[in-house]
């Protein structure tokens, strides 16, 4: 059944078609959410200054995604969209226009913000009361190493040397560091422990790639891989995921063509020689002059 529809030149044709729009669409939606953010990044850097550390920077950056999704998280909280870009492709650029995931649109709006200013980020799933992912913040890398950013509370935090804390300076030091968080802070979220993937959520599949990664890269390394900062662009990921299959769907059906409407004799292999020979027989030695033909 599959290789009859597979080898039909009508389902193909309307395979290609249905491809190539939907590389238009993410290509456009693509460069809309870019635009977007270019725009915030142009506003933030109006407030940023060459004195400015990279502590200093990343704070400020912290305080605008803060201030610009605080306001749109109270209207959209518990709404629910159908559509299928907000169900299931769930863009960043939804995050940033509904902050409807609380903590997490907060954090995936952070982190592809500070990666506009060229900070590596890891987006982490914090655990509280025993429980991981129950709150999610972000680390960036600056000159003192990874720092944690909470945009939801719009908290960071100081250590008595005045730089950026770490999550494990946070959390081996919980009683100092609690004093500086704003009234209206979730004290359940008291830095127990941290994780920035979560390798069980595909049974079989992603155990198997942490297993890999271990071997190849060092456990300490593996465990800090943030697999959520892959798809802060998940259009540009479906868009480069979908040119893949188009290219092999369109070379595919290309022979499937040449194969039915130019060598329809099973005996006669396709082939760059042959197709070179049909095509001079058929367009270039069919023009030549009588003359220069004898």
């Amino acid at each position: 059944m599959i290789r009859r529809v597979l080898g039909n030149l009508y389902f193909l044709t309307f395979l290609n078609g249905f491809l190539l729009a939907s590389l238009f669409y993410f290509k456009m939606e693509g460069n809309y959410e870019k635009e977007l953010f270019q725009a915030i990044h142009a506003d933030i850097s109006t407030k940023i200054n060459a004195a400015d550390s990279q502590d200093s920077v990343a704070v400020k950056v912290m305080h605008a995604c803060h201030n610009l999704l605080v306001d749109r998280g109270s209207v959209f909280e518990g709404k629910q969209f159908q559509g299928i870009e907000a169900a299931l492709l769930e863009p960043t650029s939804i995050d940033l226009m509904t902050a409807r995931g609380a903590c997490g649109s907060f954090s995936m709006v952070l982190a592809r913000i500070l990666q506009g200013y060229k900070f590596p980020v890891r987006i982490a799933q914090m655990k509280s009361n025993g429980v991981f992912a129950s709150h999610i913040i972000v680390e960036a890398l600056t000159e003192h190493g990874w720092v944690v950013l909470d945009p939801l509370f719009n908290v960071f935090f100081e250590t008595p040397s005045h730089r950026l804390a770490s999550f494990n300076d946070v959390k081996e030091n919980w009683d100092y560091y609690k004093s500086q968080v704003p009234p209206g802070y979730d004290m359940n979220y008291r830095y127990e422990d941290v994780r920035y993937s979560n390798w069980t959520k595909i049974p079989v599949i992603l155990p198997a790639i942490k297993r890999v990664l271990d071997l190849t890269l060092g456990k300490q390394r593996a465990d800090g891989i943030s697999l959520r900062t892959y798809f802060l662009r998940k259009y540009d990921l479906c868009f480069n995921l979908v040119l893949i299959l188009f290219i092999l769907i369109f070379s595919y059906t290309m022979v499937k063509l040449i194969k039915a409407k130019v060598f329809p004799q099973k005996n006669i292999p396709i082939t760059f020689s042959n197709i070179y020979k049909y095509f001079r027989l058929r367009f270039v030695d069919k023009n030549l002059p009588e003359h220069s033909q004898a």
